[in-house]
């Protein structure tokens, strides 16, 4: 887990070890979450990290912008917020840290982009929980309403 997402509840978490236990063939080596979106706002904005997956749930591309573009405005187009979550085989951890920056990563400052870059699935786990995430100032007053809130 990352500090900018204190507000994880278990559920998720527990669906995205759950993608581990049920590789039996150790295919998979890093997992993360993401949440439908439907606000503009949030699809527009660039501390929301957007991501489009495949049709077996892999990543294809993390991005500050807004991904997919509807360049059709008559086909509707699904969202998907990137929740900082991530789940890793030893291995793919230690491979990470020996990796240099890669230019997508550094222009996006994304790090799970080193990843697909380096020719690494990220296999995404749907969750219906949005929790509140720490990248802004504005975020952080949303965190405080929310710690106020228990």
């Amino acid at each position: 887990m990352q500090g900018d997402e204190p507000f994880i509840k278990k559920e998720p978490l527990q669906n995205l070890l759950q993608v581990f236990q049920n590789d039996e063939r150790h295919l998979i080596e890093v997992a993360s979450l993401m949440h439908e979106i439907n606000d503009e706002n949030l699809i527009e904005d660039p501390n929301t990290v957007k991501v489009v997956v495949d049709k077996n749930m892999n990543a294809l591309l993390f991005s500050r912008s807004v991904i997919p573009f509807q360049r059709d405005k008559t086909m509707s187009a699904v969202y998907y917020k990137h929740i900082g979550i991530y789940a890793y085989r030893k291995r793919a951890l230690m491979n990470f840290t020996q990796w240099e920056v890669s230019p997508l990563e550094a222009i996006e400052k994304l790090e799970q982009l080193r990843y697909l870059e380096n020719g690494i699935k990220i296999k995404m786990v749907l969750t219906n929980e949005s929790p509140v995430s720490i990248d802004t100032l504005e975020d952080l007053e949303r965190a405080r309403k929310t710690i106020n809130q228990f």
